[in-house]
């Protein structure tokens, strides 16, 4: 086995996660429409403008943020390899704006359940 063996081993690896990356956002994109729910939730439940407007916020970042991470993360894929481009996407990308729709709907819940206990 020569240099060129391991070369194409390692390319068809970085090619196969750049194709998996960009099918990934293409799969999280199709569920931007299903983030409406927990925004009228959230416009319903809140009572505050403030709370109101903050919970939007949180989930529209994070619904949007979140699926283009795939798209970031493939594109990193042939200058920092597999590995570094997707630790480089989850820092920037995955952890901030997933955890930004987590707290979102982690508020939402409790308001949800704030209101079945006042009824």
């Amino acid at each position: 086995m020569g240099v060129r063996d391991v070369d194409e081993r390692a390319l068809d690896e970085a090619l196969f996660r750049f194709d998996t990356g960009l099918r990934l956002f293409h799969m999280h994109a199709r569920a931007w429409p299903s983030w409406s729910s927990p925004h009228h939730g959230g416009a319903t439940l809140a009572r505050t403008t403030v709370t109101r407007r903050a919970l939007i916020v949180l989930l529209s970042v994070g619904g949007v943020g979140y699926p283009l991470g795939y798209l970031i993360w493939s594109a990193l894929i042939p200058s920092y390899g597999v590995e570094r481009s997707q630790a480089i996407a989850e820092w920037l990308i995955w952890i901030p704006f997933g955890g930004a729709t987590i707290v979102a709907l982690l508020w939402l819940a409790a308001l949800t359940a704030a209101r079945m206990l006042r009824r």
